[in-house]
Order: C-alpha cells, then sequence, then structure tokens
C-alpha cells in the first residue's frame, strides 16, 4: 500500500491520515495539532493521526479488522463452527470498528473541509469500510475512492456476519466513486453481493451499481511490489548479515519462508501445505516438471543444433581435434604436451623457450614435435616397447 501512494503523495502534497495505534503515537498525535511534518522518498508530507482509546483501537484491529473480516475475505472460518458472533464481537462492533471509523471520517472531513479544492479522498482496505460513506455525506462533492487489498468473496460467505454488520460494511464502500480491487474475480463477487445481498441494481458489462441515486464503479487495478526497491533491499548490507547469519546454523536443505508471524495470515496452512509436498515425492516431481514447463514457456527459443543418425561409429579419436604440439621430456622423467604456439623463438638475450615449465631442480632433456593423432613408442631399458597416442599425453 505504501509503494502505491509514495509517488502520488509527493506529486500531490497529499495529506495522510492514520490511526494512532500505541501510547507513545497518542502522545506524539496530541503535541502535533496541525499535523506531523514526516519524510518521504524525495521530499516532505504531513501526518495527521485519529487517537482513539487503546481499548477502542484492540475492539477495532483485534476482533474486527483481524481476525472477523480477514478470515471472512480469506475463506478461512470453518462455517461449521465458526464464526461465533456473540456479544464480545457485537461490542466490538459498536465501540470499536465503528468508533475507529468515525474518527478517521472526521479526521478526513476537517481536511476535507479546509482545503481549497474538491477533495481527493483515497480510502484503504478493509479496516476502513465505513469511512467512505460517512465522508460522503459530509462532504458530497469529494472524489473518493476505496482500494481493497485483499480477496472480496462470495455474497453467501458474507452472511456469516449479521445484517446490521454486513450491510453498513457494503453501504460504506458505496459511498466512494470508484472501488478498486486487486482482481477481475473480486470486483464480480463485489457486484454479485450489492444484487443479492441489498437488492442493488447492478450492471456488469460496465462493472457498476446504483446505489442512493449515484453511479458507483467497480475496478480492478493490481498493485505489484516497487521491484527496484525490493532489489536494492536485497543487496543490502542487513540482507547479507542475516544471509551469513543463516549460513552458520542451516542444514544441507532449507526452506525460507519469509512472511508476517500472525498465525491468521495463512502461515499455519502453508506449514502444512510444505509437509504435505516434502511428504510426497510426486509432488515434489509434479512442482520440478511445473517450474521447467514454465521456463521453457518463458524462455525457449528454437533449437540451434541438428540431431542426425550417427553414421559409422565414433571413436576416442575422433573427439580430439588434430593439432601440432610440442612434446617434452625432462631430466627427471616428466613429461607433458602443450600446443606449438605456446613456444616462442629464443631472441638475443634471451632466456630459453617459453613454456618448458619445469622445476627449479629439473630441466627439459628432450623435445620434439608431433599431431595429437600420432603414436608416440616408449621403449623400456627391459627391452619392452609400449605406445601412447599423443592426445593421451596430459597438458
Amino acid at each position: 500500500m505504501v509503494t502505491a501512494l509514495l509517488t502520488l503523495a509527493e506529486a500531490t502534497g497529499a495529506d495522510w491520515v492514520a490511526c494512532a495505534r500505541t501510547d507513545a503515537e497518542r502522545r506524539l498525535a496530541e503535541r502535533a495539532g496541525q499535523g506531523l511534518k514526516v519524510r518521504l522518498t524525495s521530499g516532505t508530507g504531513r501526518l495527521h493521526y485519529a487517537t482513539p482509546t487503546r481499548e477502542q483501537y484492540d475492539m477495532y484491529y483485534g476482533v474486527i479488522a483481524n481476525p472477523v473480516l480477514w478470515f471472512i475475505q480469506h475463506y478461512l472460518w470453518d462455517l461449521g463452527n465458526e464464526p461465533v458472533i456473540d456479544d464480545r464481537v457485537h461490542q466490538a462492533w459498536t465501540d470499536g470498528y465503528v468508533q475507529v471509523n468515525l474518527q478517521m471520517a472526521e479526521k478526513v472531513i476537517e481536511l476535507a473541509n479546509a482545503a481549497t479544492e474538491p477533495a481527493l479522498v483515497l480510502v484503504h482496505d478493509y479496516q476502513l469500510y465505513l469511512v467512505p460513506r460517512l465522508v460522503r455525506e459530509a462532504v458530497p462533492n469529494a472524489l473518493i475512492q476505496h482500494f481493497i487489498h485483499v480477496p472480496w468473496p462470495t455474497p453467501q460467505y458474507w452472511k456469516v456476519l449479521p445484517k446490521h454488520m454486513r450491510d453498513p460494511i457494503l453501504e460504506g464502500v458505496l459511498g466512494c466513486d470508484v472501488i478498486g480491487f486487486q482482481s477481475s474475480l473480486d470486483v464480480r463477487n463485489f457486484l454479485l453481493t450489492c444484487e443479492e445481498n441489498l437488492g442493488l441494481q447492478v450492471d456488469e458489462h460496465e462493472r457498476a451499481v446504483v446505489s442512493g441515486g449515484r453511479i458507483v464503479y467497480a475496478r480492478h487495478y493490481p498493485i505489484s511490489v516497487d521491484v527496484g526497491s525490493t532489489t536494492r533491499l536485497a543487496s543490502s548490507r542487513g540482507v547479507k548479515r542475516q544471509e551469513e547469519d543463516i549460513a552458520t546454523w542451516r542444514p544441507p536443505y532449507l526452506i525460507a519462508r519469509i512472511d508476517r508471524t500472525d498465525p491468521s495470515k495463512n502461515i499455519v496452512r502453508g506449514f502444512i501445505a510444505y509437509e504435505t509436498l516434502l511428504g510426497s515425492e510426486r509432488n515434489i516431481l509434479e512442482v520440478v516438471r511445473s517450474d521447467l514447463i514454465e521456463i521453457r514457456d518463458k524462455y525457449g527459443d528454437d533449437r540451434r543444433t541438428q540431431i542426425i543418425e550417427a553414421v559409422g561409429k565414433v571413436s576416442y579419436e575422433d573427439l580430439n581435434a588434430e593439432e601440432i604440439n610440442a612434446v617434452t621430456i625432462s631430466h627427471n622423467g616428466y613429461i607433458k604436451r602443450l600446443p606449438l604456439s605456446t613456444y616462442r623463438s629464443q631472441h638475443r638475450g634471451g632466456k630459453g623457450i617459453s613454456g618448458g615449465g619445469a622445476r627449479e631442480d629439473d630441466f627439459i632433456e628432450h623435445f620434439f614435435v608431433a599431431s595429437t593423432h600420432a603414436y608416440l613408442l616408449c621403449f623400456t631399458n627391459r627391452g619392452q616397447v609400449y605406445w601412447l597416442r599423443v592426445y593421451d599425453i596430459p597438458e
């Protein structure tokens, strides 16, 4: 989300409204009544805080936004048993989620009313579903967009929530002019939810819904990571230190998963998936096959060599190019060969043939030139003879 907004915030001089989560942030907000000046990528901006109490924030985020809404929007509930919408959840909705959204909206409304031009309001994610409608009611001429970073489930799945919770969520985001999603499937599910759960008129072709006499558009705008920043981070000293630390204790085979250590963020399910993968050789081979097909389709090109039926037999001699070599035998009995081009003529004042490479206590005693395909006959002092191909002599 920060990646998506930083450039826009710098280009437009936008104000940023956030929710104070800790006592330190609440104290900071109290001292900066007109907002804090904060550094951005290449400039500065102003940060304004809504300041709910610690209890309000805990109910807002720790009970409703995460896990209730997160679990719904990722299909994580065991619907036969959960969620249990008890008095605690009802109170957290009324005194936590609704109140924090109201405080965030009030801060946005304050800034919008102080602006000299019609306000452009960008709201983000599932924590702030009620904000767009509240802002719309107070600032009718504002241009409001809400981007939802998580999946939007089917209409039936939303019905695990009581009507007095699910309807305000949908009505809240319908206070926008445009609602953004990560995928076209999310757009489709959203339109179906508007039609089935609120009975609104929907145009699937235009990807729009009529609400309160207004047309609200639903679009998908996939947000990627900042590739350049991620690449630079991967090459940073901090990452290198982490790699070095892992290298001190890692086993021969290691699967590293980089993720938030929040059990509700699918981390448990991820470990179960790894266990299933590693427990089956068939699964592993299927993953390897899938990866290879992906690499082939992405990087493959036409074969540059021709495979033909072999004619006759291929010998070891055929695999060695024929060239002229110099063969040397030292006084201590060491033999080697080198391409003739390694040697050069001795000039006046020279120190001998370059390329001999004998040890200090040894010297070249025999030197002759031969083709790599020639036979070398070796006679012993016991009257025996052995043959050797020149290409078999070590270089």
